[in-house]
């Protein structure tokens, strides 16, 4: 398939084609280049924008984890003073209903500075009111069931 060149002419024809053969293959290796310098380029600043949103969720996933733990030991805290207010409120209210337990029937002691006397109907009401003749206070207690 080669053929024998006899002039120079032939010879020069053969080296131009040559020439241009490799002329047109740098062009296209060229060009090849050039795209993949562009493409690596573009993934390389993909890449970039990628590691820095990276870097912002990582940021932001240890700060919500701050924020976790902050919170679990907030709810622990109120947790314990839930737990202290329950025993604060039982007392309260034991001593509240101590406090507000009617008293047993009054006696002398009742009224520091009074006399205490009882009187089991209308008619003895009457007999201490007249007996006093100046105006009578008269404290009365529910009538026990």
């Amino acid at each position: 398939m080669s053929e024998r060149f006899e002039t120079r002419g032939e010879i020069g024809h053969s080296i131009a084609g040559v020439r241009d053969q490799l002329s047109v293959q740098a062009r296209v290796f060229t060009v090849a280049v050039g795209l993949s310098v562009v493409v690596l380029g573009f993934l390389y600043y993909q890449y970039m924008g990628l590691a820095e949103k990276y870097a912002d969720l990582q940021a932001a996933h240890a700060r919500i984890e701050a924020q976790l733990e902050a919170a679990i030991s907030n709810v622990a805290k109120v947790k314990l003073d839930t737990e202290q207010s329950r025993v604060d409120a039982q007392e309260v209210k034991s001593l509240l209903e101590s406090a507000l337990k009617p008293p047993g029937p009054p006696t002398s002691a009742s009224f520091p500075g009074w006399l205490g006397i009882r009187a089991d109907g209308p008619k003895e009401a009457k007999a201490l009111i007249d007996q006093y003749k100046t105006p009578v206070w008269i404290y009365a207690t529910s009538p026990i069931e």
